[in-house]
């Protein structure tokens, strides 16, 4: 490895150290209802059915 190369491979302390706190504590309630929001957010946009509604829009174009 010469003096150039980026370890990819590197881990600060400081992520150690989140890394630790994330497995030793729970989540909080704000975190959680986060969680909540973002998953409600993705199902409504990956579970929509884009064949029943393309047809409404381009049928009078």
């Amino acid at each position: 490895m010469n003096e150039f190369d980026i370890d990819k491979a590197y881990v600060s302390t400081y992520d150690e150290f989140l890394k630790k706190f994330d497995r030793e504590h729970a989540l909080t309630e704000s975190q959680l209802k986060e969680i909540k929001t973002y998953q409600r957010i993705n199902a409504l946009r990956d579970g929509t059915d884009p064949t029943a509604e393309s047809e409404k829009i381009w049928e009078d174009f």
